[in-house]
């Protein structure tokens, strides 16, 4: 194999090992209560095309947009008693060619603590996947669109067939809720959670 494409090959996989990191440090930070301090490690804040979008939060477009849609799901979940623990599951992650950027796709089963209109808290069980376009800067990767789409968050005893969607981050004043915000409905014969996982650029 010439040296070239051979140094092509180990720098994508590198890419690929730095882009996993970047996504588990995300939800290591999310576990640690960290995450709004490590905002400007982990995104392109600077990028006039940085933005992001959670479960029903609609799109937050820009630096401002960005700190403030973690920061408002950061204070929604400090509360005594909280578990957001979040497994990341079958990754699929591509590297454009130009090796600047890449489109990333995981599932997430974990757990939260929400408290119900009694007051009391409950345990709830939530699935999701995560949608992300990353750019590399200086040498980094850093998330560039970050979407967070809900499958169910359901309370622990009662599960997603009787209740598949407690809660949510929509406020009056925030964005349009987004497209792709279809949580699991037992009503239906066919749930479908797009978008589909990006095509790869490379094949041997």
């Amino acid at each position: 194999m010439p040296s070239v494409e051979l140094e092509a090959r180990v720098a994508r996989l590198e890419d690929h090992r730095d882009i996993c990191n970047l996504q588990g440090r995300y939800n290591h930070y999310l576990q640690t209560g960290q995450l709004k301090d490590k905002l400007p490690e982990l995104f392109a804040l600077d990028h006039p095309q940085v933005r992001a979008e959670l479960c029903d939060s609609g799109l937050w477009e820009g630096r401002d947009g960005v700190i403030r849609l973690f920061t408002h799901m950061g204070a929604k979940y400090a509360r005594p008693g909280s578990l957001m623990v979040h497994m990341l599951l079958t990754p699929v992650v591509e590297v454009s060619a130009d090796g600047v950027h890449a489109h990333g796709m995981w599932n997430s089963l974990g757990t939260n603590t929400y408290e119900n209109g009694e007051g009391e808290l409950e345990a709830m069980w939530q699935l999701g996947k995560y949608d992300l376009t990353f750019c590399k800067i200086e040498g980094r990767w850093k998330y560039l669109a970050f979407r967070w789409y809900v499958i169910f968050r359901t309370p622990f005893h009662e599960g997603w067939v009787n209740r598949p969607l407690v809660e949510g981050l929509h406020e009056s004043g925030f964005p349009p809720v987004g497209p792709f915000h279809t949580p699991y409905d037992p009503t239906k014969t066919d749930n479908r959670f797009l978008p589909c996982p990006p095509e790869p650029e490379f094949r041997r």
